[in-house]
């Protein structure tokens, strides 16, 4: 955890109190703080710092999904945007890189910390624009490679709005002839998608399983790795992990090989991942970073 992730986590607790419940936000502000000071040190995860933190903002709002409009609203955006995007990945050269891309450019979508779009109507208007940017780190050959042998693929979903354009990358990797699992939170947790967002998206018809994260976590719950999760990462011949949570928290772990689908929307997960600040980002770590 950087000193970068105090005030970030702080504007997101502001951002979730005044769209929950304006008159808590100074309590909400105060208990964010207590809980940092309590926690926040050198070598701690910033996943799991932001999990206790929201955890106890959640019960002070009262509120198990303080995201819940926000949610629909950028799953709707997504939907105006997907025929767009589908034609892109169509008429590609390169189909994985530009799905990839796609699900990629949806991921600027992040509320309250001041790094991506507050407001799903933005990423309306500079979709496109993104989507010219291309890819600022690419490792897609890498990942076709491996994906010639590769059996299972488990793909950890991201927020709302970008997964209806994750889609694309799951009808590429099907090509594969790959088992494919597609991972979504278990209990809601900031813009995350569960699986009653997935409603109407008709995911069943295109991965072979739909699995839940256990517990309430941002990114992934780390000690939930010891259980049945941690197996199915662990079984798997690649782990596609969308966003900057995924990464924050399975980069504390052994978990390998993981293609990171990302944009790096704050220097301290880019410095992290050897990569330049706000780019559109397929990294692959074949080894665990704490391996």
């Amino acid at each position: 955890m950087s000193p970068a992730c105090v005030p970030c986590l702080i504007g997101r607790v502001l951002f979730e109190a005044e769209e929950t419940d304006p008159s808590k936000s100074v309590e909400a502000v105060r208990l964010a703080s207590e809980i940092l000071s309590r926690l926040f040190g050198e070598g701690v995860c910033s996943a799991t710092v932001a999990t206790e933190v929201h955890r106890e903002i959640y019960r002070l709002l009262d509120d198990d999904d303080p995201y819940a409009r926000l949610k629909r609203k950028s799953n709707k955006v997504g939907l105006e945007l997907y025929p767009y995007a589908e034609r892109f990945v169509r008429r590609s050269k390169d189909p994985l890189r530009d799905a990839f891309l796609s699900a990629i450019v949806g991921n600027v979508l992040d509320f309250g910390i001041g790094t991506g779009y507050d407001d799903p109507d933005k990423l309306r208007q500079e979709f496109r624009h993104l989507l010219a940017e291309g890819l600022g780190h690419d490792d897609t050959p890498k990942i076709k490679k491996m994906l010639r042998r590769a059996e299972k693929v488990v793909y950890l979903a991201d927020n709302c709005g970008e997964i209806v354009l994750d889609r694309l990358a799951l009808m590429e990797l099907k090509k594969s002839d790959v088992h494919l699992t597609l991972v979504v939170k278990g209990e809601p947790i900031l813009t995350d998608a569960t699986r009653k967002d997935l409603k109407g998206l008709g995911m069943e018809s295109i991965v072979d399983e739909i699995v839940e994260t256990p517990g309430f976590a941002v990114g992934v719950d780390v000690d939930s790795l010891e259980g049945t999760f941690g197996n199915l990462l662990r079984d798997s011949d690649l782990v596609i992990a969308k966003g900057m949570a995924n990464f924050e928290a399975l980069s504390e772990t052994g978990i390998a090989p993981v293609a990171y689908l990302l944009r790096t929307k704050c220097t301290p997960v880019a410095r992290a991942m050897g990569l330049t600040k706000d780019i559109n980002a397929v990294k692959l770590f074949l080894r665990g970073l704490k391996a």
